[in-house]
């Protein structure tokens, strides 16, 4: 195995500590700039570079019996006469020399004989005065190069316009992944562009995508030829209510209810929904077989507005006989009779009394009046689609394989998009968090996990992953931390994005495998990405601050080595550029009509 500068070594290793090797470039490159020339042919040559940071170099000989090293720039310097001896200058005998400062980050494939292999990790150390050679552009691919179909190209790197890069398509969506760049950095865009390469090569895919302000309709437009997309705009939004675990059951319809005050109310309501879920399943035994057991939780389903209401209604004016505490019902009406202090009560031609029932009565006063209140906004609508009139549990098979892109009736989905836009702030994180959880669950239960391998996007998470737990966000949280730690196992994974890396839960990030960085000006964001980074990327993060609109910094399991990219322009583009106000602002307004958007915000049908 050989490469193109197997005889035009640069420089050689002076020091080495840890990781981080020093080695003192030779005059003869000095004296050409750090510039090294190779003749291909008559009138064709290749001119490379001694020293840019981020660049891969050679360290080692070339033959099958040496051992072979591979080091990425750091920093490159220039020490003069002056600095070697400062206390005999001019006088001195010195020559400026050029410093180059190298991380070594992985080495030569053993096996491989033929070609350049790129392995991560060290195992052992260079050689001091091991000798450092540069790699040709088409080295450098060779060397980072994926299977056949084991890869998607997303961009090139940074600079350097003829070097394609690809990342591993397995060791990104089998781990899990976040993207981070503020406003304006084309964060968006990186999205729309990496989920279009893989829509393009993956016909057959199941990606959930939540979009906060619709900016992605236009990024995956459904129509023949195209993408083939399950768009879920927020008044078509459903989620019924008989999904919800009591956890999201209850932060929900109670909210901020005090539990020990309402402890009594909040059994009486779990009781209640659990003997509804089992009467409701004993309608399903001939349909589906026996459910042994049925608890709080199981996503089965009961009418809210014609047995759980009604129920507690009732059970709130519960009184009972004083003689044995047995239920006074009204023979006539079905419902209680009503509280008859001292008086006596005509029982089966006895005399008794009835009493109200402390257990019972008065106790759901605010939950019936918490669920109502629910029952009756409109926000919470997607809860109550109308078809649940004549609803029953299997329903549930439907709303699964819509959500999952499962293929129905000859149709296959590769994308699912929530449209979230409309949706109050308050209400959104419960949504995410409730399909979030229900996807994983699915996934939790499926007998053979790898058949189905699920993708969540999770655009703007810092609005309900954030590092400080609310009573809103604490649900997403819990269960975005779960998919974190536990998804990768059942075949479900996530993509974090978000404009606001240091407001992000720590131990949801920490569990993130790829790390895709773009401009952050903010220095609190460009803390926690130093910390969440591996310490030799300190030279590459540091030029974070300063990367153009689409530049992006790629680290993890998902690229060979970490690289410096210019990410390739999505198309069709989402809808997330800035406004042009110098252009709009020199034309008439015309054909806009105020009345419309008031429509909207009013949602008139």
């Amino acid at each position: 195995m050989e490469i193109l500068m197997k005889d035009k070594p640069f420089g050689q290793i002076v020091s080495i500590t840890g990781m981080s090797v020093t080695i003192e470039i030779y005059q003869s490159v000095l004296a050409d700039n750090l510039e090294q020339e190779k003749v291909l042919g008559i009138g064709e040559n290749i001119k490379l570079n001694v020293g840019t940071v981020g660049d891969i170099f050679l360290i080692g000989g070339t033959s099958t019996h040496q051992v072979m090293h591979f080091g990425i720039f750091e920093e490159i310097k220039l020490i003069s006469t002056f600095e070697q001896d400062p206390y005999n200058y001019p006088n001195n005998e010195y020559k400026n020399k050029a410093i180059a400062v190298a991380k070594v980050i992985g080495y030569q494939d053993f096996q491989e004989k033929n070609s350049l292999k790129f392995m991560r990790g060290v195992g052992h150390y260079p050689k001091f005065n091991a000798k450092s050679y540069l790699l040709t552009p088409e080295e450098k691919k060779q060397l980072f190069s994926l299977d056949e179909g084991a890869g998607i190209a997303i961009g090139r790197a940074s600079g350097v316009q003829d070097e394609e890069v690809s990342i591993h398509i397995d060791k990104f969506l089998g781990k899990h992944s976040v993207i981070l760049g503020s406003t304006g950095s084309g964060k968006s865009s990186t999205v729309a562009s990496i989920m279009q390469s893989v829509l393009k090569t993956h016909q057959y895919s199941h990606i959930v995508f939540f979009d906060p302000h619709d900016e992605y309709d236009t990024a995956f437009p459904n129509k023949r030829g195209s993408y083939k997309v399950n768009k879920i705009n927020a008044n078509d939004l459903s989620i019924p209510y008989w999904l919800l675990n009591f956890d999201e059951f209850q932060s929900i319809f109670l909210g901020e209810v005090d539990a020990n005050k309402n402890s009594n109310g909040i059994r009486i309501l779990k009781e209640v929904i659990v003997t509804l879920k089992e009467s409701k399943q004993e309608e399903l035994k001939n349909a589906v077989g026996e459910i042994s057991k049925v608890n709080i939780n199981a996503p089965l389903y009961f009418s809210f507005h014609e047995d759980l209401l009604p129920v507690l209604i009732k059970l709130n004016k519960r009184t009972i006989w004083s003689s044995d505490n047995e239920p006074a019902i009204d023979i006539e009406t079905g419902g209680f009779l009503p509280s008859s202090g001292n008086t006596n009560v005509n029982r089966d031609g006895k005399n008794d009394k009835v009493h109200q029932d402390k257990n019972y009565y008065g106790e759901l006063d605010q939950i019936i009046e918490k669920l109502q209140s629910v029952f009756s906004d409109r926000r919470y609508q997607f809860l109550f689609p109308s078809e649940m009139n004549n609803a029953n549990s299997t329903l549930f098979y439907s709303f699964m394989e819509s959500l999952l892109s499962v293929p129905t009736d000859g149709k296959a989905n590769q994308l699912t998009i929530f449209d979230l836009s409309t949706l109050p702030s308050e209400v959104l994180p419960i949504i995410i968090g409730v399909i979030s959880r229900i996807c994983f669950e699915y996934k939790l239960w499926d007998s053979n996990p790898k058949k189905l391998p699920l993708y969540l996007v999770f655009e703007e998470a810092h609005n309900y992953i954030p590092k400080e737990t609310t009573s809103i966000t604490r649900l997403p949280k819990k269960y975005l931390s779960r998919i974190a730690k536990e998804g990768r196992k059942y075949g479900i994974n996530q993509l974090i994005v978000s404009q606001r890396p240091s407001d992000l839960c720590e131990t949801i990030i920490s569990q993130c495998s790829n790390f895709f960085v773009m401009r952050v000006t903010n220095p609190n964001d460009q803390s926690f990405i130093n910390q969440v980074l591996p310490d030799h990327l300190n030279t590459l993060s540091s030029m974070i601050p300063f990367f153009q609109n689409g530049e992006c910094l790629i680290a993890g399991e998902c690229v060979t080595i970490p690289t410096k990219v210019i990410i390739n322009p999505p198309f069709p583009e989402p809808n997330s550029s800035d406004v042009k106000f110098s252009s709009v602002w020199k034309k008439r307004l015309i054909n806009y009509k105020v009345k419309d958007t008031i429509h909207r915000w009013w949602d008139v049908k």
